[in-house]
């Protein structure tokens, strides 16, 4: 394999990856349907850098070079697309810089349209493109110091530098503007990345400039593909990077969704018998088995908030057969254990349910008018609540604290006795 096909590899690859995981998420707004186009475009354009598509598109059809010029307008594209995503999250301030107008839809597409096409004219007069000593294909240098293909690399790198010097101020500006350390990261990264692919036009065009006039380039014709590579490279790899911040951001939590889900599973199969005949009846038809609460990633969220909720709604249901005086008894019991803070909260709060559930399955009477001196220790959002839950759950199925729990129980029954 060429070494520009392996070089070339380690963008591609990562590339479709970014495309195929952001598919897998199905994007819903137009920020992230833009950023998987500008992605979905790049790699399409990096695939047919290869070598091995190369020659396989010409061997098929019988026209040389067929798939430079694609390759060339969808990388422009890219960059437009890559342009416009970025001036849709910078958060606004009024006045906004007059050169913002022109990195607008209209203004991006018409630019695109102009150069697009005025490429696609010169291309057919270009020189044709040579095999490279490593056996890759090289279309740059017979280029050097011809009129037609100079002007098509000019049309071709023109719109590119444009909108990557763009993209990399509009990224700065972001970075300025956000009080989102993750948002200022990712708008870092990114803006360095376009600031260094807004090198590439400039360093194609000295060494278009240099063939024109007939001066000496100073770098081998080896060094100026390994540069032009290079630059690439990194490019691509900064703006996946800061793209990807967000999305490592979203990774993380789904890890933690999925541990959680799986961690309150036990503690819901136990509180979910309390629950309103239609409530189980529906889990018996639509619910997840514990093989799908590991492996089945689609919507962690929205089944982890469900199942929080129905804890929620159980402890509820169970507060008649918690007395008064049982939050408190717990409490001491869980502390007699060894337990401090918070994880003596957490055993008393799962003594409580533990003595509460086996009361109403054994049909043991209740408060009509039950005191409210039991409620879980719920947090203002789901992974909080959902940690502290998934506590309680690992008392929940303690030896220990089932064995506290009947002893509770015990003790409670002897007073109403003696009562």
């Amino acid at each position: 394999m060429p070494t520009d096909d392996v070089i070339d590899l380690l963008t591609t690859v990562p590339l479709w990856a970014v495309v195929a995981f952001r598919l897998y998420n199905r994007p819903t707004t137009s920020g992230q349907w833009a950023i998987m186009w500008t992605f979905a475009t790049l790699a399409v354009g990096a695939t047919l850098r290869l070598t091995v598509i190369e020659h396989a598109l010409a061997d098929s059809t019988g026209i040389d070079d067929l798939a430079i010029l694609p390759k060339h307008l969808l990388v422009m594209l890219s960059c437009m697309l890559l342009l416009g995503w970025v001036e849709s999250i910078v958060p606004p301030r009024a006045p906004e810089p007059a050169w913002r107008r022109w990195t607008q839809l209209r203004p991006r597409m018409i630019v695109f349209a102009v150069t697009g096409v005025a490429a696609t004219l010169a291309f057919p007069f270009a020189a044709q493109s040579v095999t490279a000593p490593d056996g890759s294909t090289d279309f740059a240098t017979p280029q050097y110091g011809d009129l037609a293909g100079t002007l098509h690399l000019t049309l071709y790198l023109l719109p590119m530098g444009l909108a990557l010097t763009a993209s990399a101020a509009l990224c700065l500006t972001a970075a300025r503007r956000t009080h989102s350390r993750l948002f200022r990261l990712c708008m870092r990264l990114q803006g360095a990345g376009a600031a260094v692919g807004a090198l590439y036009p400039v360093y194609r065009f000295s060494y278009l400039f240099c063939g024109l006039t007939g001066w000496n380039y100073p770098l081998t014709e080896l060094q100026f593909h390994r540069g032009a590579s290079l630059i690439q490279f990194v490019t691509i790899a900064m703006t996946i990077a800061g793209s990807s911040v967000r999305a490592a951001d979203v990774v993380i939590r789904a890890v933690r969704q999925r541990r959680s889900l799986i961690a309150l599973r036990p503690l819901w199969v136990e509180l979910v018998s309390v629950l309103p005949p239609e409530t189980i009846l529906r889990h018996l038809q639509t619910g997840t088995s514990p093989t799908e609460d590991r492996r089945r990633l689609r919507d962690l969220y929205g089944r982890l908030d469900e199942r929080v909720v129905e804890i929620v709604d159980a402890s509820v249901t169970l507060r008649p057969w918690i007395d008064k005086t049982l939050p408190a008894r717990a409490l001491a019991a869980a502390r007699a254990t060894g337990l401090h803070g918070a994880e003596a909260r957490a055993a008393c709060e799962a003594l409580c349910l533990h003595v509460a559930r086996t009361k109403a399955v054994e049909g043991e009477p209740f408060e009509l008018s039950p005191a409210v001196a039991f409620t879980l220790s719920m947090r203002d959002d789901l992974e909080s609540s959902a940690a502290w839950l998934t506590r309680v759950a690992s008392h929940h199925a303690s030896t220990s604290i089932v064995d506290t729990a009947r002893a509770l129980a015990n003790q409670n029954s002897l007073q109403e006795v003696s009562a």
